[in-house]
């Protein structure tokens, strides 16, 4: 038909992959500034993305005699014209971590956890082993548009250009060096439910996300440990469900935490990490005790100690007693949310550069 407009193969993915990049953008801005996690989705696994704005094609078939055809429907055409593509879990938080600035963890004394190798994971158009596979492909595509390969005149040679060629390129890879376990610690004796509980879900489940993309799937252990007058160690599912029992009192769950961790492990080769989430309220001798604990007990051996006061109240103080002796500290770290919109703001204070 004259005068029609048309696309190429490679102009058509180029469009495709720009509009992407623009869903996967939205995506991201939408955890940076609204401090909505619940696209990063259950631990470890791919990212679902499902866009809106799209088209989606219909398949128009004929027969060889050219008497018929029949369309069949594109992908996702019943429901609405969405499509969905799945995300890796790894390049996901890896976006995330980039646009937050977030480092790479390190072992205090140790260096860093990850040991560093090269792969051949990448491709580029000089280098020295050459990808053979790749390279008669994209030939293959150049003969077929210049039209030197057709094999409908009997054309079956394959010109390689210089253009065509791909290599095999190095790729920096890092691997876990050390295991890692996570104590994630809760008080019980306040009312933790609402909006509470699901900024606490948040949380964690980000802190889990990061700690397993850092070391690697299978390297971190989760524990998790909750509070009232005493401490006592549940499963994952149980640390948002169990009864209120009465009084608190938090240092109980941090001296916990240290016996745990120091007798249970090798402490010369894992890597330690606690986070507590209550409304900060202190009772007794109470905050006495977890000076004593951070400074004596945890910090030596952790690498990071997180205290996060949630929607704290006029009598919320661990924060403030803490700082007495740990303002700006590379280990302990404080914070406090009271909204969701806090939550990145929270997991830079605690995962971020000090």
């Amino acid at each position: 038909m004259f005068g029609e407009e048309k696309i190429s193969s490679n102009e058509s993915e180029g469009a495709f992959t720009e509009f992407v990049e623009e869903q996967l953008d939205e995506l991201i801005e939408n955890v940076v500034n609204e401090g909505d996690l619940t696209s990063i989705g259950d631990r470890g696994s791919d990212i679902i993305v499902e866009m809106d704005d799209i088209e989606v094609p219909t398949f128009v078939y004929e027969n060889e005699g050219g008497s018929g055809q029949g369309s069949g429907k594109g992908p996702g055409k019943e429901g609405g014209g969405k499509m969905r593509f799945s995300l890796p879990f790894n390049k996901l938080m890896e976006l995330i971590s980039s646009v937050l600035d977030l480092p790479n963890l390190t072992k205090e004394g140790k260096g860093k956890i990850k040991e560093v190798s090269y792969e051949f994971k990448t491709f580029g158009q000089v280098g020295v082993i050459l990808d053979k596979k790749r390279t008669f492909k994209r030939a293959l595509r150049t003969n077929l548009g210049m039209g030197t390969y057709n094999p409908q005149t009997g054309q079956y040679d394959v010109q390689i250009r210089r253009r065509d060629k791909r290599y095999k390129l190095p790729e920096r890879v890092e691997k876990p060096k050390f295991k890692a376990v996570v104590f994630y610690m809760g008080d019980i004796s306040y009312s933790t439910y609402g909006e509470r509980l699901e900024l606490e879900k948040r949380l964690v489940n980000f802190t889990q996300n990061w700690l397993d993309y850092n070391y690697g799937p299978g390297n971190v252990e989760h524990r998790f440990f909750v509070h009232d007058m005493d401490a006592y160690e549940v499963q994952a599912n149980d640390f948002y469900n169990v009864s209120n029992m009465g009084g608190t009192q938090a240092a109980a769950v941090f001296e916990l935490v240290f016996q745990v961790a120091f007798n249970e492990y090798d402490t010369t080769g894992t890597n330690f990490y606690a986070f507590y989430f209550g409304d900060g309220e202190l009772f007794d001798d109470d905050a006495r005790r977890i000076l004593e604990t951070l400074e004596e007990s945890m910090r030596p051996l952790f690498n990071r100690v997180g205290i996060v006061e949630v929607q704290p109240g006029r009598l919320s103080l661990l924060n403030r007693q803490v700082a007495t002796r740990f303002s700006r500290d590379p280990v302990v770290r404080l914070s406090e949310i009271n909204d969701k919109r806090e939550t990145i703001d929270v997991i830079k204070t605690l995962f971020g550069v000090q």
